[in-house]
C-alpha cells in the first residue's frame, strides 16, 4: 500500500514537472505574456523615439541665365562743333533763321525756333543773370510782345536804374537796335566785342553743349572810336534732332 502511493506521488510530480516545463517555453522573452498555441521567437527591435520631420522647402539655386541687357537707346548727339568752322557749318543755316525771324518781329516763326522746353531766355548784357533774366516760352512770345505792362529785364550798367520796358521797346532797345542780319563780323564761339563788364556766356552756356553766334558792329561813329561797338549773340542748343536758340544776349560798351 505504502509502495503504490509513492508510485503514485512520482507519478504526479513527474507531470506537474512536465507542464511546468511546457509553460516555461510558451513565454515570451523580454517579459512578454504567454500564450496557449505554437510559438515563434521574433526578433526584437529596438525604437528610438525621434522628433517628426519638419518639412523643407527646397532652396532655390542661382543659375546663369542668358539675358539680354537692355539699354536706354542713347540720346541724339550734335554734330561736331570742336572748332570755329566745325560750328559754322552746324548752325549758320539755323542762325540766320532767328536773325530773320528778330529782324522781321515775326514772333510766331521765332516760337518755332525756341527751345521748347526751355524757352529763351533775354539778357540786355555780357553778364548772364541766370536766376533773374527774363525766360520766355515761345509760345508766349506773342503776347508778350501784345501786352502794354512793363517787365523788369534787369538794371540799366551804370546808373543800376531798373529796366523796366514793354517787350517792343526792349526789343527795340536790347535785342534788334541795329541792323544784325547785315552785320560786318559774325562769330561762331568766339567773343569779338569785349567790355569792362564781365563775359560769362561760355560758363552758363558751354561749348561742350551749346554754339554761341555772335553778330558784331566794331562801331558806327568814327568820333566814338569804336567805343559804340555792339553785338547780339544767340546761343543754340541741340535737341531732340534740331538746333533751338535757348538765350538772346545783347552786348555793347559799358562803363
Amino acid at each position: 500500500m505504502g509502495s503504490r502511493r509513492k508510485i503514485v506521488t512520482a507519478v504526479v510530480l513527474v507531470g506537474l514537472v512536465s507542464a511546468l516545463a511546457g509553460c516555461s517555453e510558451k513565454m515570451t522573452v523580454n517579459g512578454g505574456t504567454s500564450s496557449s498555441g505554437p510559438t515563434t521567437t521574433q526578433p526584437t527591435t529596438s525604437v528610438t523615439s525621434s522628433p517628426s520631420p519638419v518639412p523643407t522647402t527646397p532652396v532655390a539655386t542661382s543659375t546663369p541665365q542668358a539675358t539680354a541687357s537692355v539699354k536706354p537707346s542713347p540720346a541724339p548727339t550734335p554734330p561736331s562743333f570742336s572748332t570755329s568752322a566745325d560750328a559754322k557749318k552746324a548752325i549758320e543755316s539755323r542762325a540766320q533763321e532767328v536773325m530773320a525771324a528778330l529782324k522781321e518781329k515775326n514772333l510766331s516763326k521765332l516760337a518755332g525756333l525756341v527751345h521748347p522746353q526751355k524757352g529763351v531766355q533775354f539778357s540786355p548784357y555780357s553778364y548772364i543773370h541766370t536766376a533773374t533774366d527774363i525766360q520766355v516760352q515761345g509760345s508766349n512770345l506773342a503776347t508778350l510782345w501784345a501786352s502794354s505792362s512793363l517787365t523788369h529785364w534787369g538794371t540799366f550798367d551804370g546808373s543800376g536804374d531798373p529796366i523796366d520796358l514793354t517787350m517792343p521797346n526792349y526789343w527795340a532797345k536790347f535785342v534788334y537796335n541795329a541792323n544784325f542780319a547785315a552785320a560786318p563780323q559774325i562769330s561762331y564761339n568766339t567773343i569779338i566785342g569785349k567790355g569792362n563788364m564781365i563775359n560769362n556766356v561760355f560758363s552758363v552756356y558751354p561749348t561742350s553743349s551749346y554754339i554761341t553766334v555772335e553778330y558784331h558792329f566794331p562801331g558806327f561813329d568814327p568820333q566814338y572810336q569804336g567805343m559804340d561797338w555792339t553785338s547780339l549773340r544767340l546761343v543754340f542748343e541741340y535737341t531732340g534732332s534740331q538746333w533751338y536758340v535757348v538765350a538772346i544776349v545783347h552786348d555793347q560798351h559799358t562803363m
